[in-house]
């Protein structure tokens, strides 16, 4: 049993905390929110009051957050309690500047900082099943090796600090690109008078198939239902941080780019909060067409 920290129990956060705990440790947990805290406290966890004495409290502290702002703040409250030798793991997605950044605060404190962002949605957190993308030390990686094996099945050390940012923004900016075509494709078909129900089996037996397809369509669009799984907002900030990593690397993002664009107009339309599959949505609103089944 190790003495684990978790800080931000969202729709990700929350299950991997849970994992964590039933797998045996003694997680210190933090959220703003404390009633999100409760059930978790009833398995076996523990509450802090403060980012601070959940490090008191643990040697290694993970955090699963919003923005890299937000990140920031939480790891420099956080070093209040911390000791030298300690390890942060940060799950959230934020820019590889970022992820830079937020080590050289922490090796001023001794303490080690791995940016391991996952992939996998809410439902690979609750089984455990994510794929975590790690940057930082290898020996860190290594001491905290079995503790990610509770959150996730396939778990990468990808190079120093900031490494596992990149994989990430990479599959992100792919996320955003394959819905932004799959929007398109789908509104196109719709508008030109096939049944999107006929379009889809096909499609999905065809070479355009996709994973955001198979998620999306069925899950999203088709019931018209766009409860956020994953914001539109987020998957937003996440394809900037890839623009942004490009710009640092001096590679053209032509998709990319418009990808960005798309997803701004989603949220000046009000789409935002949405699950990221209302990027279909301005499409629609734009042609008069729904894709429903």
């Amino acid at each position: 049993m190790a003495n684990l920290g978790f800080i931000g129990l969202g729709r990700m956060g929350k299950p991997m905390a849970r994992n964590l705990i039933k797998a045996g440790h003694a997680v210190t947990l933090f959220n703003r929110t404390q009633s999100v805290m409760d059930d978790l406290v009833a398995e076996g966890g523990r509450t802090a009051a403060s980012p601070a004495e959940v490090a008191r409290n643990a040697r290694v502290v993970f955090t699963c957050l919003s923005t890299p702002d937000v990140v920031e703040s939480i790891v420099r409250q956080a070093l209040e309690g911390a000791q030298p030798g300690d390890i942060f793991v940060d799950h959230s997605t934020i820019g590889v500047r970022d992820a830079r950044r937020i080590a050289a605060i922490c090796a001023e404190k001794g303490v080690q900082f791995i940016d391991a962002p996952v992939s996998g949605g809410p439902w690979g957190a609750q089984a455990g099943t994510l794929t975590i993308m790690c940057g930082g030390d290898r020996a860190a990686f290594d001491a905290v090796l079995p503790y990610l094996q509770a959150e996730g099945k396939a778990i990468h050390h990808l190079g120093p600090v900031g490494a596992g940012s990149v994989a990430k923004l990479c599959n992100n900016l792919l996320v955003g690109i394959h819905t932004a075509a799959m929007a398109e494709a789908f509104v196109l078909g719709t508008k030109a008078g096939v049944d999107p129900k006929a379009l889809y089996e096909i499609i999905s037996g065809a070479s355009g198939h996709s994973a955001q397809i198979e998620r999306n369509i069925p899950k999203f669009v088709f019931p018209g239902n766009f409860e956020a799984a994953f914001a539109t907002d987020l998957l937003h900030k996440d394809v900037a941080l890839a623009v942004e990593l490009a710009k640092d690397e001096h590679v053209r993002l032509l998709l990319g780019s418009m990808t960005q664009q798309l997803l701004e107009e989603a949220r000046a339309a009000g789409y935002g909060a949405m699950d990221y599959s209302a990027l279909i949505r301005p499409l629609e609103d734009l042609t008069g067409v729904k894709v429903r089944a």
